[in-house]
Order: structure tokens, then C-alpha cells, then sequence
């Protein structure tokens, strides 16, 4: 009898043994402090065999948060307000057995928001739970809100003004029970930051390169109800670089199309938003947070993505840089539109380009010349005498900007210039020096009469005098640089 109470009080010694043992194999791994609006990452350790974690958060002493069992022993969290948080972790293993640990983190002040050109939102990581979108929030269908300030801080625009919360505010008209109205929400914010868009989807693979090549980015629904940014291309690879606020819900919805990222100069296929260096799981909606990652240049495509081209053009006046749209170049003044007003502006004052010196081409060639792609290839005709705002000059070639086509054009067809520095002289057609009516006055591609015809302007039109030749002005107006005889010019 004594041996078995001896046998019976070891096994319970070594049962109690056990259990500590196990219960000290859950461990949670948090900071110690940390401040509202910043990210918690959180890691449990666990023993051997355990198969699900059950997340609960409190903040002084009021539930925040009570999760369901989840796989990931790796997540994190954002606290919305101050206070002294304390996070349980309740890990269930593979024999039923339950143990659990916790942490305490004291959260203070405000995290500051950094805005790079790099940020990437992430819609699900709970901080946008409670930011309204017109009659829903930022959290549920907030991604064309994301995918636009994404591509704004690609611009260089700061502020508080393109945080996605305060794009809600101003965009709110384009919440629709379905979603978004990307189309609309696109073209009004163009009118306040003055890129360029249009109302077709690029759905040509080769523009589609040539253009994000050249800085465009792209919105586009990456899968059914879900919107993202093309923001660049590697085109060696056919692979686009795509911004994501919330990429679980194309990892969920993709179909007919490959993730992939970028390790040691490979591209690998991502099965998982895990997969994905730099990824992060948030407990509180179960959802990853925003990534960058890629996808092959067909699939996109096939997509069609909806043009955000950077504004080009900028008006360095009233002490500041300013984004500004152009209605009419010309090298002398220009008509441009900023923030929704028209000014006319001397050319000089503006800056665009590589270095955003002012440089203008104007054809010189008799006959419509060729606007290239970089590959050389024909992409569109550009009228004679027409000016041409330069981004760039090569050996034998300039890099500009026809209508809404970036291009290349030979410089042996045109003539690049600076805007002018001195006094501009102004003229407007006329007919025995009156500037009415509906009298139209032939201009030529040269001074002279023996000059083939190149245009006919209404009596009234005004133009820009560069200088005068046998009887002729050489004048800039309607985009174009030609000839008009003297007697059908008032200049002053």
C-alpha cells in the first residue's frame, strides 16, 4: 500500500512537472512600448506539435479585439489609441491540449506618418476600420482610394491632403454601391494634380511597356472587384511592378495569371502573400498588409490598365513650383491651367524635362514627320511647323511630347531652341488691320509667296512674333511656328 502511494504521488509530481513544462513553452514576443499608429509585430513560440493560435487584445482592460484560431504564430497589429495593451495567445497543439501566453504593450502619443515615394498603404492592417468612405470605410472598399495616393506620393506629392482618409473626404461622390467609379475618380483627381489620364483602358501590351518605360503608372482592376497599380516594368523580363493596398484578395481571385517577386535577380512564384519578403499578417482582420510584388506584362494587358502619365509640366511663379497643365506652347508665352484657373505665362517661367530647363522643337520639314517609340518604330505623324515641348536630346534624336504620346523625333527635322529670355512681341491676325470678322489669312512654311500654304487662321487669332524677313513674320500660335505676310499681321 505504501509502495503504490509512493508510485502515485510521483506520477503526480511528474504530471505537474509536464504540465509546467508545457505551459512554458508558450511564449509571445512583443515590444514593450510602442505608440498609436504604429505597427506591433508580434511572434508566438510554441512547442512541438502546436497547430493553431487564438489572438485576444484588450486595452485597459476593455476588449479591442477576440480572434478565431489562426495558423500564423507571426503577425501584427496597429493600435488605434493610447493606452496599456495586453495581447493573450491561446495556441492549441495537435493532442487538444490548450496553453497559453501574453505580453503587455504600452502604447503612447502618435506614430508619425512618413510619406515616401515608396509607401505602400495597407488597407487590411485594422487602421482603417473606422475611416469613413462616403456610406462605407476605407477598410472594405477603400483600394482604389489606396491605388490612387500610391501613385500620387510616386509623383513626389506630401501632405495630408493625398492620405487616403482625406481622398475619401474629397472623392466621396465616387463611392458607388458597387464599388468605386475608378473611371471618374481618376479623371477628377487629374483635374487637381494635373496628370494626364484618358477615357480608354491601355490594353496593348507594347504601349503598355513603352509607357510605364517612360514613367506612367497605370490603375487597373487587378482581379474582379479589386484595384491595384501598375507603378514600372522590367522589360527584359515582361514582368510589371504592381502596388497592392491589400493582396490577399488577389492571391484569393486570381485567375489565369502568376505572382511573382524578386530574389537575387530571379523572379519566383508566390503561392501565398507569405511568400513575399517583408510581408506582414495582421491577426485583427486576418487579411496581409499592402506589397509590392510583379506579374507578367500579358496578364496585365489582358486587364487593361487606366493612364495616370506624371505632370510634366511645372510653373515656377508666385515664389513656389506648381503643377500645372498646357493648353497652347508656344516659345514666347504659353497658356496653361493651374489648379482648375487658366493663366498665360512667359514660356521661361516654365520647367519641365530632365534637368526642367525649357526646350521647344519645332519641325522644320514641309510635310508631317515621324514620331518614334524607342525602339524606332512609327507611333504617330506629327504635323509640319507643329512645336514640341523636349524632355530630353540624344546624339540624333529629342524625346518629346505630341498631344498626349511621348516619342522621339530625328533632329534633323526640327529645330530645339530655348523659350525666349528677352521682351515678347504679340500680334493677332487681321484683314486691312481689322482683327474681326470671319476673314481666314493664309500662313506659309516660309517667307515668301512661292511657299506652299500650311495653314489658313481666322482673322482675331493671336500669335506670338519670333522675328520678321522679307516682308514676313515668322509667328507661333495653334501649337504651330510659320510665315504670314506682314500686311495681314497687327503686331505690336
Amino acid at each position: 500500500m505504501r509502495k503504490g502511494l509512493w508510485i502515485l504521488l510521483a506520477l503526480t509530481v511528474l504530471l505537474g512537472l509536464a504540465l509546467s513544462c508545457a505551459s512554458a513553452e508558450v511564449r509571445v514576443d512583443a515590444p514593450a512600448e510602442a505608440e498609436a499608429g504604429g505597427i506591433v509585430d508580434v511572434l508566438v513560440r510554441a512547442g512541438e506539435g502546436a497547430e493553431t493560435v487564438t489572438y485576444t487584445l484588450t486595452c485597459d482592460g476593455k476588449s479591442v479585439f477576440q480572434g478565431k484560431p489562426d495558423t500564423h504564430f507571426a503577425s501584427s497589429f496597429r493600435p488605434r489609441q493610447e493606452g496599456r495593451y495586453a495581447l493573450t495567445a491561446e495556441v492549441t497543439y495537435a493532442d487538444g491540449r490548450t496553453e497559453t501566453g501574453e505580453a503587455a504593450v504600452t502604447v503612447s502619443g502618435q506614430a508619425e506618418e512618413t510619406q515616401t515615394p515608396d509607401t505602400v498603404y495597407s488597407q487590411k492592417d485594422g487602421w482603417w476600420k473606422d475611416k469613413e468612405y462616403s456610406k462605407s470605410e476605407l477598410d472594405n472598399a477603400g483600394c482604389a482610394i489606396f491605388t490612387l495616393s500610391h501613385a500620387l506620393l510616386r509623383m513626389g506629392w506630401t501632405g495630408e491632403e493625398i492620405r487616403p482618409e482625406q481622398l475619401a473626404v474629397t472623392h466621396r461622390n465616387c463611392y458607388t454601391k458597387n464599388g468605386t467609379a475608378n473611371a471618374r475618380l481618376i479623371y477628377n483627381a487629374s483635374q487637381i494634380y494635373g496628370y494626364a489620364t484618358k477615357t480608354a483602358l491601355m490594353k496593348d501590351a507594347s504601349g503598355l511597356r513603352e509607357g510605364l518605360k517612360n514613367g506612367d503608372m497605370y490603375s487597373f482592376s487587378i482581379v474582379l472587384g479589386h484595384i491595384a497599380l501598375m507603378a514600372g516594368v522590367d522589360e527584359k523580363a515582361g514582368k510589371v511592378r504592381v502596388v497592392d493596398s491589400a493582396p490577399s484578395a488577389t492571391f484569393e481571385r486570381i485567375k489565369k495569371g502568376t505572382i511573382y517577386y524578386l530574389k537575387d535577380g530571379a523572379y519566383l512564384e508566390a503561392k501565398d502573400p507569405g511568400d513575399i519578403p517583408g510581408s506582414r499578417y495582421y491577426f485583427e482582420t486576418c487579411f496581409y498588409g499592402g506589397l509590392e510584388y510583379y506579374l507578367d506584362l500579358s496578364y496585365c494587358a489582358r486587364r487593361g490598365g487606366r493612364l495616370i502619365r506624371p505632370a510634366w509640366l511645372f510653373w515656377n511663379g508666385e515664389g513656389s513650383r506648381i503643377g500645372a497643365v498646357m493648353v497652347n506652347l508656344t516659345s514666347g508665352e504659353s497658356d496653361i491651367t493651374v489648379n482648375g484657373e487658366e493663366r498665360t505665362v512667359p514660356t521661361r517661367e516654365l520647367s519641365w524635362g530632365e534637368e526642367g530647363k525649357p526646350r521647344i522643337a519645332a519641325v522644320t520639314q514641309k510635310k508631317s514627320i515621324r514620331l518614334l517609340n524607342d525602339s524606332g518604330k512609327r507611333i504617330a505623324s506629327v504635323p509640319a511647323g507643329a512645336v514640341l515641348p523636349v524632355f530630353r536630346e540624344e546624339e540624333d534624336r529629342a524625346a518629346v511630347l505630341y498631344g498626349d504620346q511621348r516619342g522621339y523625333v530625328q533632329l534633323a527635322d526640327v529645330e530645339v531652341g530655348d523659350p525666349l529670355s528677352g521682351e515678347i512681341r504679340h500680334g493677332t491676325v487681321s484683314v486691312n488691320g481689322n482683327t474681326s470678322g470671319r476673314a481666314t489669312v493664309k500662313l506659309r512654311f516660309g517667307p515668301s509667296e512661292k511657299e506652299r500654304v500650311a495653314a489658313s487662321w481666322k482673322t482675331g487669332t493671336k500669335v506670338i512674333v519670333l522675328r520678321e524677313e522679307n516682308g514676313f513674320f515668322q509667328v507661333e500660335g495653334k501649337g504651330l511656328r510659320l510665315w504670314i505676310h506682314k500686311d495681314y499681321l497687327t503686331a505690336e
